[in-house]
């Protein structure tokens, strides 16, 4: 479970600074005898060059970035964008206005440009990660100009990069996706497209129309990304291309010959907000972090806290906020369950909170990647996760964890209990070996990578 390429496009040549694993010997015009100043070998040479000293131009679209290093939304964006700048990629974040963000700045060395689509209120919405209740009924048109906005201003800042190649990248199949290869489309041959999978995207993807959407989308992308492996499956699916490697066809000039390349990458793990690990209290509460929807399963929690014996009920910390709060304050007075809703934190600050757990509960329904199962874990907290996203892979049963059934409150609470009577560990050394793939320089380096092989010279 790491983050890797899966060479399903061969016809993309691998960097010369590629992994041993994916990079050919040599270059087939090497192998044939072809000269230097042959355009083939000249292509490669070029490509090459990029991907050895990291000069590839990178616009990342995205639904939503923080405005500063203490914003709590989305902060792995930030992480992911600073991983790719100390890579050697030139980045520039293109996203939605912010009403409490001017419309260009710089956050954490990272230049953003914040795009105005609709009236401050619809804007302010989206802004706050309220899209899906934006775009439904009527209100749903407005996604029409923010689609039209930010792609014109990708495709405007590609053309500036003129004869340098660009990767725009688009967080999200829908709407950012869809973004990046409308845009690549508009600035010319010289821009790649690359579309990464988060998967709460995918699992909004239910019926023909959205798969009809997704499906011409990901085609036309120079890449799929997805954050797990699971994922890549259905984007496989979507694009109907076998996963594994494929025997290089004839490459044409533009370098696509297929389809899309797929590969995995997760977002970083911020492990260096986290602090040194230290033991976990024996009395601590139980924690859970993240945003306070249906998606994230605190509803599912707090039930199960309820369903455990009085005597064996554990202090409960949800740490988060979002639109469920109202729901879940009053889920747990009905429920007679004492839980602490501490809000939203600065993600400096999130550290503190993983030092304070006994355990780290994260009850979601879904998850593309889990973010916060590997946070905790690289902060030294043993985990009580569902058994979904890459929480499997990251979890050994009774070492470090335990996992549960999804959506199931009775599996939850006992499952809850257990783990409160075993001891166990999330040992720094043992999290170090787990979570080194998913740091951030393993993913700068796969995303460099792949960008290599897509961006044209």
């Amino acid at each position: 479970m790491q983050s890797r390429l899966h060479a399903h496009d061969a016809a993309h040549q691998p960097c010369a600074a590629s992994p041993a694993h994916l990079a050919p010997s040599r270059h087939p015009a090497e192998r044939t005898g072809v000269p230097a100043s042959h355009p083939e070998r000249r292509r490669h040479d070029s490509k090459q060059d990029r991907c050895e000293t990291g000069r590839v131009r990178v616009a990342l679209v995205a639904p939503g970035f923080p405005t500063s290093l203490d914003d709590h939304h989305k902060p792995f964006l930030l992480d992911h964008a600073r991983a790719l700048a100390v890579a050697g990629a030139e980045v520039t974040v293109v996203c939605p206005a912010h009403p409490d963000a001017p419309r260009r700045h710089v956050v954490g060395g990272i230049e953003v440009h914040r795009v105005r689509f609709a009236p401050r209120r619809i804007e302010a919405r989206v802004a706050l990660g309220e899209s899906y209740r934006v775009f439904s009924g009527l209100s749903a048109l407005w996604v029409v100009p923010m689609i039209a906005q930010l792609a014109l201003a990708a495709s405007r800042h590609a053309r500036r990069r003129s004869g340098e190649g660009t990767v725009i990248h688009g967080h999200w199949w829908f709407p950012c996706g869809l973004v990046a290869v409308a845009a690549a489309a508009l600035a010319g041959r010289r821009t790649a497209s690359v579309v990464h999978i988060h998967g709460s995207d995918a699992a909004v993807t239910t019926n023909a129309i959205h798969r009809w959407l997704a499906r011409r989308v990901l085609r036309r992308a120079s890449a799929v990304v997805t954050v797990s492996e699971d994922l890549q499956d259905w984007a496989s699916s979507l694009v109907r291309r076998p996963r594994g490697p494929h025997p290089p066809p004839s490459a044409e000039p533009s370098g696509r010959t297929g389809g899309p390349l797929l590969a995995v990458a997760s977002m970083p793990v911020g492990a260096d907000r986290l602090g040194t690990p230290t033991p976990a209290p024996a009395d601590g509460p139980v924690i859970g972090i993240g945003r306070l929807m249906a998606e994230k399963g605190f509803d599912v929690l707090i039930e199960a806290v309820a369903l455990m014996p009085p005597a064996a009920q554990p202090e409960l910390v949800i740490v988060g906020d979002g639109p469920d709060l109202t729901l879940l304050e009053a889920l747990a007075l009905r429920r007679g369950v004492s839980a602490e809703f501490a809000g939203a934190v600065p993600p400096n600050e999130i550290g503190e909170w993983y030092g304070r757990a006994r355990l780290v509960c994260v009850p979601s329904r879904r998850e593309g990647f889990g973010m916060i199962t590997a946070e905790a874990l690289a902060a030294g907290r043993p985990v009580v996760a569902t058994a979904v996203g890459a929480a499997p892979h990251f979890i050994t049963e009774g070492a470090n964890g335990f996992l549960a059934p999804p959506d199931s409150a009775d599996a939850l609470a006992a499952v809850l209990t257990k783990a409160l009577q075993t001891e166990l560990a999330a040992s720094a050394s043992t999290t170090a070996v787990t979570l080194a793939p998913f740091g951030a320089e393993a993913h700068a380096a796969a995303l460099m990578e792949i960008y290599g092989q897509i961006v044209q010279p």
